[in-house]
């Protein structure tokens, strides 16, 4: 059991962490189809062990955190993601499920939708004019872009027409046309300027602009796809009838829309757009099926990550042919040796292409590369590129092969493998020059001390100049070092200065996971920090020790072992002991001061103003407590907030004790 709940955390570090780089910052790491299959991995594994389901996991999440820049604020209806597949097999499961909730006597028809790639926006009109508008954030706390979204022409600012409702909400999507976007790459590849990778991302950073009139410039459009009313409306029957009439009263829609009766209907229409979707002049990456009765979507309802009613079926990867140049072994943070394969670059959907991670050894092996190789480029889920295979027949006949390297590329280590030998790694640590950068920017990031200010940039000059050597001298910098970093004048190198000072004082999960131990992120980090509570006892521990510890298994238990077993690391940790004010793990200071919460299983249920409820779970999850998604005679606190549901009629009727978000606020602020 302990390595399924291993395999379990470590497939939610990778989601998540995924998740973050394509909600957030607009950054897909991977594909949508990778990132599906482990989603899928993970949904197999906790329907299994239903045991390790934990809320902040990525099933029952929506998206990622927010950008500081915009003011947060809360939907008035949560805004879900779509389930997904890319095979009509998954399509027909979904309409089986649909199916299977009603009897004969009802007729199921779909509306079927083009999936456009942009991001996601809900607009509240109040008595027709336009009062908010926000991007989707987490699901509950979305940015507030109002302003910004003014700007699109396309988006009335006051509705025309009778009937209104007092209040609606519209959702759709905010994109950038391909004739726009190629115009604002030129035009910033003339004045040397950051050049976007594709419309989506182009669109994402053209919203968040902090000034609108750059927003304005950039000639956004936006596509209703969604809407929800405050008030019941019995007028309307289906989806597709809102829709149209939301086109009356001025909303722009997409109109390739068509109602279908069966799934030969829905794959023809899904068929003909991707026959034709390059002809577009925005991006589509799929479509999208409801089920088209506004009374069958009620019923069928929502759970916590996606809508039961709808389906997003989308299109397979393109590929191009093109010519392998070279590939590069990059040296990671942790000392694992990946390798990119560079290209003669190639246009795939618009984005310009030169590289793509060949991950390990076994991926070089399997397609068995030469330098000069022609290679088949995807771009899988259109966004990550990937090479799916090589022209062996347009191979040089002198071509030299391509080998995993013995030694360090950067500081000429022997290289270590695992047993599979899938993942080749540098144990230099600090010695190699390229873990080095990365182990500084690491110890500083914001999830362990936390230094503001502190970036790769800072951290980089500071190596080059030989102003830092290892992590202690950090604590010992002076504003006269930092005043000869580049852009850094008094009132940074004194902000500096004070985040290092302030970071002293940090808890010993932060300053475990601050140490880069391979395997060992925030939750083991955590449990550790349990665990142990003194950081000698950690250090001095065994291996049978550390493999007692509930989710920590025989490979993590060896990688903690053998980092403390270098006497470097142990005479650098001891140091860092000295200078650090770690503050230790103590059950009886938890248990004293709130034993409503410590230990204890809790569900939380609502919409909170001052923390979404993935905050307050990461909150409450660091005091000890247990969180779980369904109430049961288990739960020993209900926490909710405002419009509450089913969670909390169930805890009435056990008679859970609960309480509300005031009384909640007053319990965290007794114990800082």
């Amino acid at each position: 059991m302990k390595k399924i709940k291993y395999q379990i955390d470590e497939l939610r570090k990778k989601i998540l962490k995924y998740d973050y780089f394509y909600h957030t910052l607009d950054k897909p790491m991977i594909s949508d189809s990778e990132y599906d299959y482990l989603l899928n991995q993970l949904y197999d594994l906790e329907l299994k062990y239903k045991e390790f389901i934990t809320p902040d996991s990525p099933t029952q999440k929506i998206g990622s955190n927010l950008l500081d820049k915009f003011k947060k604020v809360t939907h008035f209806f949560p805004m879900l993601s779509l389930e997904n597949t890319f095979h009509l097999n998954g399509y027909l499961k979904f309409e089986n499920r649909i199916k299977k909730n009603f009897t004969a006597n009802y007729i199921i028809d779909f509306c079927c939708e083009l999936k456009i790639d942009g991001i996601a926006v809900s607009l509240i009109y109040e008595s027709g004019t336009l009062v908010r508008a926000a991007t989707r954030g987490d699901g509950y706390l979305g940015e507030n872009v109002t302003q910004n979204i003014k700007t699109i022409k396309s988006i009335p600012i006051k509705l025309k027409g009778s009937n209104i409702p007092k209040r609606l909400e519209v959702r759709g999507e905010v994109f950038m046309l391909k004739s726009e976007f190629f115009k604002l790459n030129n035009k910033g590849l003339s004045i040397k300027k950051k050049y976007f990778s594709n419309p989506r991302n182009a669109a994402a950073g053209s919203l968040r602009q902090i000034d609108s009139t750059i927003t304005a410039k950039r000639k956004l459009m936006f596509f209703c796809h969604g809407f929800n009313f405050f008030e019941e409306i019995k007028f309307f029957q289906t989806h597709y009838e809102v829709l149209i009439q939301l086109k009356n009263w001025g909303i722009p829609i997409n109109k390739d829309m068509l109602v279908c009766s069966d799934h030969l209907e829905i794959l023809n229409f899904y068929k003909k757009f991707e026959k034709n979707r390059l002809l577009f002049d925005f991006d589509i990456d799929g479509i999208v099926i409801k089920v088209n009765s506004l009374y069958l979507q009620k019923k069928l309802g929502s759970n916590n990550k996606s809508p039961r009613w709808a389906i997003a079926f989308k299109y397979p990867s393109k590929e191009e042919i093109t010519k392998l140049n070279d590939v590069k072994f990059e040296v990671g943070r942790t000392g694992v040796i990946t390798p990119v394969a560079y290209f003669n670059p190639v246009y795939i959907s618009g984005v310009l292409i030169k590289k793509a991670s060949l991950h390990n050894k076994n991926e070089i092996n399997r397609l068995n590369l030469y330098f000069n190789d022609y290679i088949i480029i995807q771009r899988s889920g259109d966004v990550i590129p990937k090479i799916v295979n090589v022209i062996k027949s347009k191979r040089l006949e002198n071509a030299k092969k391509i080998f995993f390297p013995i030694y360090c590329p950067v500081c000429n280590s022997k290289l270590i493998s695992n047993k599979g030998g899938k993942i080749i790694r540098c144990l230099s640590g600090l010695i190699c020059d390229a873990q080095k950068k990365k182990i500084f920017c690491h110890f500083f990031s914001k999830n362990a001390l936390n230094a503001n200010g502190l970036g790769p940039k800072v951290i980089n000059e500071l190596i080059q100049k030989k102003i830092v050597l290892n992590l202690i001298d950090f604590f010992y910098l002076t504003e006269n070092q930092l005043k000869n970093i580049e852009n850094i004048g008094k009132k940074k190198s004194v902000k500096i200065i004070k985040t290092i000072l302030q970071s002293k004082k940090t808890t010993m999960s932060r300053f475990i996971y601050a140490l880069g131990i391979f395997s060992v992120g925030e939750v083991v980090a955590q449990k550790l920090s349990n665990y142990f509570n003194i950081f000698n006892n950690l250090m001095y521990a065994s291996k049978q020790e550390l493999e007692l510890i509930d989710g920590i298994g025989k490979v993590v238990a060896n990688n903690i072992f053998n980092y403390f077993s270098i006497s470097e690391n142990k005479k650098l940790v001891k140091k860092l002991t000295e200078i650090l004010s770690i503050i230790p793990y103590s059950k009886n200071f938890f248990n004293a001061k709130i034993e409503h919460i410590f230990n204890k299983d809790i569900v939380i249920t609502g919409i909170f103003k001052e923390y979404s409820r993935n905050e307050l779970k990461e909150i409450l999850i660091k005091l000890g407590a247990r969180i779980g998604n369904k109430v049961s005679k288990k739960t020993k606190l209900l926490i909710f907030g405002e419009k509450v549901g089913r969670k909390f009629l169930e805890a009435e009727k056990l008679n859970i004790q609960m309480i509300n978000e005031k009384e909640l606020y007053t319990l965290l602020k007794s114990i800082n």
